[in-house]
């Protein structure tokens, strides 16, 4: 024992540092300490996942939102569309601007030799023409108003139509 403190000067001090109490309760605050701050790292990065998480969530129900409102959007045009491009509302406007349907006299049809299809050589049908609008349901009440009126004033009857 003489000669390990001749050659090691610390040795001493060593063995004293190994046997002080304030050593064991060094170490478990250490541990503890060491504890505490790798579940503050795993609870931050939890945090961190979660909050992101929660955002793309909010931002899927509003790019979700928009999807709706542009697929209604969309329903909307196509409605509008059809309705412009009614057969109907097209032969109105065709005859609004002085067009009237073509007799089968006024037809010429040309027969291209090297077509790849057999072609109808028949007049097609004639298109019907665009029914007059019926009135509306005001318009019918008040004429039968007007003719129960009449009826009232020149028959005294009060039989209407």
């Amino acid at each position: 024992m003489v000669d390990t403190m001749r050659t090691n000067p610390t040795a001493p001090l060593l063995r004293a540092f190994r046997e002080a109490p304030w050593r064991t309760q060094t170490q478990a605050v250490a541990v503890v300490s060491i504890l505490l701050l790798v579940v503050a790292i795993i609870g931050g990065f939890y945090l961190t996942v979660a909050s992101r998480a929660a955002t793309a969530g909010r931002d899927l129900q509003q790019l979700e939102l928009q999807k709706t409102a542009l697929l209604q959007a969309n329903s909307e045009l196509l409605a509008q569309l059809a309705e412009l491009r009614s057969v109907d509302r097209l032969a109105a406007r065709a005859q609004t601007l002085g067009f009237v349907p073509a007799n089968p006299e006024q037809i010429d049809y040309l027969k291209v030799a090297e077509y790849p299809y057999m072609a109808q050589t028949s007049a097609p049908p004639r298109a019907a023409a665009p029914a007059q609008p019926k009135p509306s349901t005001l318009a019918q009440v008040v004429d039968w108003l007007a003719q129960v009126l009449q009826g009232l004033v020149l028959g005294g009857s009060g039989q209407g139509g």
